[in-house]
């Protein structure tokens, strides 16, 4: 990602996180790294950030359960 970044130097964090126009490096990049961290919580990826969200939520709501 860092890698991903420098290959757009003199562009602000405003610019290469605008939705309508990230770079797509930098895009797969972000897709690959959740991949990974995905990967720490289950054998198969989220669908989607909602699914990802409520997968957290979950084992967020279950630590406290255990205090």
């Amino acid at each position: 990602m860092l890698g991903a970044r420098e290959a757009h130097y003199g562009k602000t964090l405003a610019e290469l996180y605008d939705p309508e126009t990230m770079p797509q490096d930098l895009r797969d990049a972000h897709h690959q790294l959740d991949l990974i961290v995905d990967s720490c919580y289950r054998d198969r990826p989220f669908v989607d950030e909602n699914e990802r969200l409520e997968w957290l939520l979950k084992l967020y709501d279950k630590a406290n359960k255990n205090v």
